[in-house]
């Protein structure tokens, strides 16, 4: 897994497939209204409402040569922004920077 220190998370993915399975049908409802709501909020701004990603597991063996082509056409700025945390999940909690002993 490539580190990306100071990246910035810009983007919020999620798996249908874990849409599926991990939520009821109230909780699938509620996001659909959301998206929805993103979707005519941007809109209203002049916004594309609903845009398409390509997405890259950072998992991925060629996700390096994926960074350095991005590097290459300068799109791969690594930002520091005070306000996004980085965290991890250990035993199905939720562990925030320095929580740990």
């Amino acid at each position: 897994m490539i580190e990306l220190p100071g990246k910035e998370m810009k983007f919020t993915v999620i798996e249908n497939a874990d849409i599926e399975e991990y939520l009821d049908e109230g909780e699938k409802s509620d996001l659909s209204r959301f998206l929805w709501k993103i979707g005519r909020l941007r809109k209203l701004d002049g916004k594309v409402a609903e845009q398409a990603h390509l997405v890259i597991s950072t998992d991925e063996p060629y996700v390096q040569r994926v960074v350095d082509i991005l590097k290459e056409n300068g799109r791969w700025v690594m930002e520091y922004d005070p306000n996004q945390l980085q965290f991890e999940i250990v035993d199905d909690i939720l562990v925030l920077p320095g929580s740990k002993d």
